[in-house]
């Protein structure tokens, strides 16, 4: 595909699109801190090179005799003129303030973006005289976490004097990644769908999941973003991992799970129902893998008390096999694809029934909303000429988002929530609980579930 050219949105980009400005701008800032000074203008060129190599960075949303698609804009001076107001230098931030660099983090996710007009997409280079910063939004119609990753390992090998490698403008279709191979596995995948749906309502029956909301609202203001440093590093967490035969993400729902939990001790009927992200790229066919865009599907692992966090792991493992063996067996296939035909009502359908499903308060109910981005030590080219330190990854949800990365060993926690429903202190206090968990089970590791 050349300048100029129409690419469909797909089902989770409609949405978004849908959804724009009612939910708030749907905007991934990631803050990044650097290891060392950083050519200011050698930065702005590596940004400038980056929005040609990848083209979306360059889609604007166009509409069409009878929906939206995305119009990617040719290189030209126009585009000069649109990348000048994406990218700026910010002064007056206290880049060694903690709180300062939140509170503009916390602004820049509620700053609107022109998709109709600008690009997708806005930078912010805050000045220091040794660890300089970069906040580096995405609107998440461009693209998913992993996506906004492969752009940070482009422009950290930039950084490093490697060229950046054009990124090709493919199809964005998620069908061929929940749908059956043939059409004669259809029945099973239905059939298997429907068992699991009676299932899972029949042991969430008269649960109650626990949030940290305090009240409802009929609509959305804004988003905060608060960072979180867990007390434990990434190593700590593996040797505990391992003893608990499972791997570091469930241990870190299983932890979640329970310091939810802990807010009702005494609750027998109390849930922690935590929304998993899944990256759906690995169930493409083989050859058929699409790096860039939104490829992003998700489930729901619902936690009781248990006597023993060995015991809440075990529940987590066995709950996420599940889901995943679902997504293998293309068990999700008919509400997903069902999902791929909503653009299909149209934008304003659409826009109604988001505006009204927050006013009459039926979304689903979420502890929590979690996604781990791993371990992004390979955004770092070999014998890097420049690192990043830190890494704050960050994006709106109509639920209390958790956000992980793994960088150098230590483990970057990011929390946004809604300031309608969600108050401050509420997110304080279910922290303090979950690094209590940590500094238990680091200290004093439990026991393997061979012992």
């Amino acid at each position: 595909m050349s300048d100029g050219a129409l690419v469909p949105l797909n089902r989770s980009e409609h949405l978004y699109w849908a959804g724009e400005g009612y939910l708030g701008p749907i905007n991934m800032p990631f803050m990044l801190r650097f290891d060392r000074p950083v050519d200011e203008a050698l930065l702005r060129q590596a940004l400038r090179e980056l929005t040609t190599a990848f083209p979306r960075l360059r889609g604007v949303v166009t509409p069409t005799a009878f929906t939206y698609q995305l119009r990617i804009l040719p290189d030209d001076l126009w585009l000069d003129q649109l990348f000048n107001d994406a990218y700026r230098v910010q002064h007056g931030i206290d880049g060694d303030s903690r709180s300062a660099l939140e509170k503009f983090h916390s602004d820049f996710i509620n700053e609107a973006v022109s998709l109709e007009r600008g690009l997708p997409w806005r930078a912010r280079f805050i000045p220091h005289p040794q660890t300089p910063l970069l906040v580096f939004s995405v609107h998440h119609l461009i693209g998913d976490g992993r996506s906004v990753v492969q752009m940070l390992t482009a422009l950290m090998g930039r950084l490093s004097g490697q060229p950046i490698a054009p990124c090709p403008l493919e199809s964005s279709s998620m069908v061929a990644a929940v749908t059956p191979v043939r059409w004669t596995q259809w029945p099973a995948s239905i059939a298997g769908w429907w068992r699991n749906g009676r299932r899972d309502a029949q042991s969430s029956r008269g649960q109650k999941i626990i949030t940290l909301a305090s009240r409802r609202s009929p609509r959305y203001t804004t988003t905060s973003v608060r960072y979180q440093e867990l007390p434990a590093t990434s190593d700590q967490l593996r040797v505990v991992a391992k003893q608990t035969g499972t791997t570091v993400n469930n241990l870190v729902v299983a932890l979640l799970a329970n310091a939810f939990l802990a807010l009702e001790p005494d609750n027998p009927k109390a849930v922690a129902a935590v929304r998993i992200s899944v990256d759906l790229r690995r169930y493409f066919p083989k050859g058929q893998q699409p790096e860039f865009g939104n490829f992003v599907s998700s489930f729901t692992v619902r936690s009781q008390h248990q006597p023993t966090l060995a015991a809440q792991v075990e529940s987590v493992e066995a709950q996420v096999k599940d889901h995943l063996s679902r997504y293998a067996r293309r068990e999700y296939a008919l509400p997903l694809t069902a999902y791929e035909w909503l653009p299909l009502m149209g934008r304003t359908l659409y826009s109604h029934l988001i505006v009204k499903s927050k006013a009459k308060g039926s979304l689903p109910v979420l502890s929590c909303h979690f996604t781990n981005l791993g371990n992004v030590d390979a955004i770092h080219p070999p014998n890097a000429q420049v690192r990043l330190t830190e890494c704050w990854p960050a994006t709106l949800s109509t639920a209390l988002l958790l956000a992980l990365v793994n960088l150098g060993g230590k483990l970057f926690f990011t929390v946004a929530f809604q300031n309608d429903e969600t108050d401050e202190q509420a997110i304080r206090n279910l922290f303090q609980i979950l690094d209590q968990q940590l500094r238990v089970i680091t200290s004093n590791p439990p026991p393997s579930p061979a012992a």
